[in-house]
């Protein structure tokens, strides 16, 4: 546990990215996983799954290297706070990459906006999954302070 806790604090924006991507994914899997799997072709895949693990490691590595700092974050508590506030960025960098790579991809018969599909998918993933999000990604956030701070003074 030592080594691993060595390991977060020296690669802390790899480490949260890693965090929070993985869980990221994982949630994408048991949420889409059902549907995902019988869909054909790649892109359902890229879609549901792949944008929703690269939105959250983008977001544990922008906003997570804070995480296992000891002078930033105080507590667990704090740090389950921050791990939602990561899991939030993470939904703002979802809508609008999937708009995008949806419109680039998009069948010929559908002409969706981008700003106005990222606008639906953001007011839709509040509704629908902001507080599972941010509860995910609470835990996460204790987790890798909790694992970071083990064995530090």
């Amino acid at each position: 546990m030592l080594h691993i806790a060595t390991f977060l604090r020296r690669r802390p924006r790899a480490a949260a990215a890693f965090g929070f991507g993985a869980a990221g994914t994982a949630l994408a899997m048991l949420w889409w996983g059902p549907v995902i799997l019988h869909a054909r072709g790649a892109l359902p895949f890229v879609l549901f799954i792949g944008i929703p693990g690269i939105s959250a490691a983008v977001a544990g590595s922008a906003l997570g290297k804070r995480l296992l700092d000891p002078v930033h974050v105080r507590g667990p508590g704090r740090a389950a706070l921050w791990g939602a506030a990561v899991g939030s960025l993470a939904l703002l960098l979802f809508a609008p990459l999937f708009a995008v790579v949806y419109v680039w991809t998009e069948p010929p018969n559908e002409h969706w906006n981008i700003f106005g599909l990222a606008l639906m998918l953001l007011m839709g993933s509040a509704i629908a999954v902001w507080w599972l999000v941010a509860a995910i990604s609470a835990a996460v956030g204790w987790a890798l302070y909790r694992v970071a701070s083990y064995g530090a003074g």
